[in-house]
C-alpha cells in the first residue's frame, strides 16, 4: 500500500509540474486571416438577417418604423435593457440561504496512532499506542446557512440593480428619440437627393457643353474674348455650384440606409410629397406645459432620478454593514469512521460577528454617504435646470427653423419661375443658353435649400418632442409588423400639435423586485425598529437619549466616538426600518 500511495505522489508531482509548465508556456495565438474573414461573412449576414423587404417606396413613418425595428444602436440599447431586467430575477436568488454540498475523500499510509502523556509528571504511557480513525475515510455533508446581515444587503443591492435596469429603459428611450429625430433629417436630404439628381446631372451636362461651345467660340474668335471669358467664369461657377450640390447630395441616401439598416448602395425610393406635402407642424402647447412635460418625462432627468435612489440604497448598505452578522446554519453530516457511534448526524448552529472597530468609522463613512446623496440632488436640479434651458431654446430654434422654411420655400417659388421663364425665352430666342443654366442653377441651389431648411426644421420639431419626453410610438402597439408599426407612428406624431394636459409615459415594471414599493417583511418590521430604538436609547449618552431628534437638526460635538457611533448607528436603523416597512 505504502508504495502504491508513492507512485500516486509521483504521478501527481509530475501533473503538476506539467500544469506549470504549460502556463508558462502559453503565447499569443492571434487569428488567421481566414478566421477574420469567417467573421466578417458572419457579422455581415447577421447585421441583415430577417428583415422584410422594402416592396413599396418608403415614407417618412416607414422609415421611423424600421429604425425602431432593425437599427442595430437600437437593438443593443434593447440587449443592454434585457441584460440589466436579467440581473433583477439573478439578485432574487441572493435573497435566498446558501445551500452547500460537500463530500471528501481521505486515506492514510498509516493509522493515525497516538499515545498519552501525563499531565503533571510529563510521563508518556508505556502502553500500547491508539487510533480512533480509519485509515480511509469519506465524509459528506449538505449544509444550509443565512447570514441575516447578507439578505439585508443582498436586498438594497436587488434595489439598486431594479432601478440600473429601469435606467436601462431610460437610455433606450433617450436613443429612440435621437434615432427618430435624425431619421426625420435625414430622410428630408435624401428625398432631397431623390428630387434633385436627376435634374443636376442633366444641367452640369448641359453647363459642359456649353462651356466647351464658349471655349471653341473664344479659339476661333468669333466673339469678343473680354465676352467669351464672362461666359466662361459664369458657366463654370454653375458647375462648381452644381458639383458642390451633387457632392452634398451622394452621402444623404447612404446616411440614411445605415438608419434603417438596409445594405450600403441599395436601390430604395422615397414616398416624396409634392411641394404641397411639406408643411410645417404646428405647435400650440404653452411654454409652462412644455416646461412641466419635460420635468416629468424627460429621460436624462428620470435617468438621474433613479441615480439619487441608487445613492440612498448605498447609504442604507453603508448603515447595514456596521450591524453585527447572525449566521443560521444546519447541516447533514455522514462520516464513514467506523469508530463513530452514529455515522449521521444533524448540525445546528449560529454565529454572531461583529467588528467593534468599524463603529469608529462609522460617522465618517456615513457622512461620506451623505455627500453623495446630495451630490446626486445637486446633480439633478443641475439638470433639470440644463432641461429648462434646453426647452426654450428649442422652441426658439424650432420657431426660428419654421420662419427659415418659409422663406426658403418663397425663394424656391420666385427661382422656379424664373427658370421657366428663361427656358420659355431660350426655347422663343429671345435668351440664351447661359442665361438658361444660370437660371436653372438657381432654381436647383433654391429648392435644395427648401429641402435643406425643411430638414432643419423636421429635425428641430423631433427634438422639440425627445425634450419633453414624448415618444415617437407608444409602448404597446397592435402589430410589430413594419405596417404596423408605421400605422401607430403616423398616429403618434400626428402634424398638429394641440395644447393638452401634460402626457406621462409610465416605466415598466419589474416584477422581480418593484422599486417603488419594496416587498413587505412584516415579521422583520418590529423587530428591526426595536433593535433600532434600543440601540439609539441605550447605548446612547443619558442627555442625548431623551432628546427628540428634530429634523436637520445640527448633530451635538462627538466625544466618544464609540458612544456616538452607536447612537448614529441607531439612528439610522430606525429610519432605514421605518422605510422598509412604508
Amino acid at each position: 500500500m505504502t508504495s502504491t500511495m508513492s507512485r500516486m505522489a509521483r504521478l501527481l508531482a509530475a501533473v503538476s509540474t506539467a500544469a506549470l509548465l504549460s502556463a508558462c508556456a502559453v503565447t499569443p495565438t492571434p487569428f488567421t486571416q481566414d478566421e477574420f474573414s469567417a467573421k466578417a461573412k458572419a457579422d455581415r449576414t447577421a447585421m441583415f438577417e430577417g428583415q422584410e423587404v422594402m416592396t413599396k417606396p418608403l415614407t417618412l413613418a416607414d422609415a421611423v418604423a424600421r429604425v425602431l425595428k432593425y437599427n442595430l444602436d437600437k437593438r443593443a440599447k434593447m440587449m443592454d435593457e434585457a441584460l440589466a431586467l436579467g440581473q433583477t430575477s439573478l439578485d432574487r436568488f441572493d435573497l435566498l440561504p446558501k445551500l452547500t454540498a460537500n463530500a471528501g475523500y481521505t486515506e492514510r499510509s498509516a493509522p493515525n496512532a497516538t499515545r498519552s502523556r501525563d499531565l503533571y509528571t510529563q510521563t508518556t504511557s508505556t502502553s500500547n499506542p491508539s487510533y480512533s480513525a480509519d485509515r480511509f475515510s469519506i465524509t459528506n455533508d449538505l449544509g444550509l446557512t443565512w447570514n441575516i446581515l447578507d439578505f439585508g444587503v443582498s436586498y438594497f443591492t436587488a434595489h439598486q440593480n431594479a432601478d440600473r435596469a429601469l435606467i436601462a429603459q431610460e437610455k433606450r428611450r433617450k436613443t429612440v428619440n435621437n434615432l427618430v429625430q435624425e431619421v426625420r433629417f435625414t430622410f428630408w436630404r435624401a428625398a432631397a437627393a431623390q428630387t434633385l439628381k436627376a435634374k443636376v446631372t442633366e444641367t452640369i451636362a448641359s453647363a459642359e457643353t456649353a462651356l466647351k461651345d464658349s471655349e471653341r467660340v473664344e479659339a476661333e474668335r468669333l466673339k469678343n474674348p473680354t465676352e467669351s471669358l464672362r461666359i466662361q467664369k459664369t458657366l463654370l461657377e454653375s458647375i462648381r455650384q452644381l458639383e458642390a450640390i451633387d457632392q452634398e447630395l451622394t452621402t444623404a441616401k447612404a446616411e440614411l440606409a445605415a438608419l434603417i439598416n438596409v445594405a450600403p448602395g441599395s436601390d430604395f425610393k422615397l414616398d416624396v410629397p409634392d411641394t404641397g406635402g411639406m408643411t410645417i407642424p404646428a405647435w400650440s402647447m404653452p411654454i409652462e406645459q412644455m416646461e412641466e412635460a419635460a420635468l416629468i418625462n424627460n429621460p436624462d432627468l428620470r435617468e438621474q432620478d433613479y441615480q439619487s435612489r441608487i445613492a440612498i440604497d448605498d447609504t442604507h448598505k453603508e448603515i447595514l454593514k456596521l450591524l453585527p452578522g447572525v449566521t443560521l446554519s444546519f447541516s447533514r453530516q455522514y462520516d464513514s469512521n467506523s469508530f463513530l457511534m452514529d455515522n449521521r448526524w444533524n448540525d445546528v448552529g449560529t454565529k454572531v460577528t461583529w467588528n467593534l472597530i468599524n463603529l469608529l468609522s462609522a460617522p465618517d463613512r456615513l457622512a461620506h454617504t451623505d455627500s453623495a446623496e446630495k451630490v446626486a440632488d445637486a446633480k439633478r436640479i443641475a439638470l433639470r435646470m440644463a432641461v429648462l434651458a434646453q426647452v426654450h431654446v428649442i422652441s426658439h430654434q424650432f420657431a426660428s427653423a419654421a420662419k427659415q422654411f418659409e422663406r426658403a420655400d418663397k425663394l424656391w417659388g420666385i427661382e422656379k419661375r424664373l427658370a421657366d421663364a428663361s427656358g420659355n425665352q431660350q426655347r422663343g430666342g429671345t435668351a440664351n443658353d447661359i442665361e438658361r443654366i444660370s437660371s436653372e442653377t438657381s432654381a436647383i441651389a433654391a429648392e435644395l435649400r427648401r429641402f435643406q431648411t425643411y430638414a432643419q426644421m423636421q429635425s428641430a420639431y423631433g427634438k422639440l418632442q425627445s425634450t419633453i419626453g414624448a415618444d415617437p410610438v407608444p409602448d404597446r402597439v397592435a402589430s410589430h409588423s413594419l405596417d404596423g408599426l408605421s400605422g401607430a407612428i403616423v398616429l403618434a406624431m400626428p402634424p398638429v400639435v394641440k395644447a393638452e394636459p401634460v402626457p406621462q409615459v409610465t416605466p415598466a415594471v419589474i416584477e422581480s423586485v418593484p422599486p417603488d414599493s419594496p416587498a413587505p417583511k412584516p415579521e422583520h418590521q418590529s423587530t428591526m425598529t426595536w433593535l433600532g430604538t434600543f440601540i439609539s436609547n441605550g447605548l446612547a449618552k443619558p442627555a442625548e437619549a431623551a432628546l427628540v431628534e428634530p429634523v436637520a437638526a445640527p448633530e451635538p460635538e462627538r466625544k466618544d466616538p464609540l458612544g456616538d457611533g452607536l447612537a448614529w448607528l441607531g439612528g439610522k436603523i430606525s429610519r432605514i426600518a421605518d422605510r422598509i416597512g412604508e
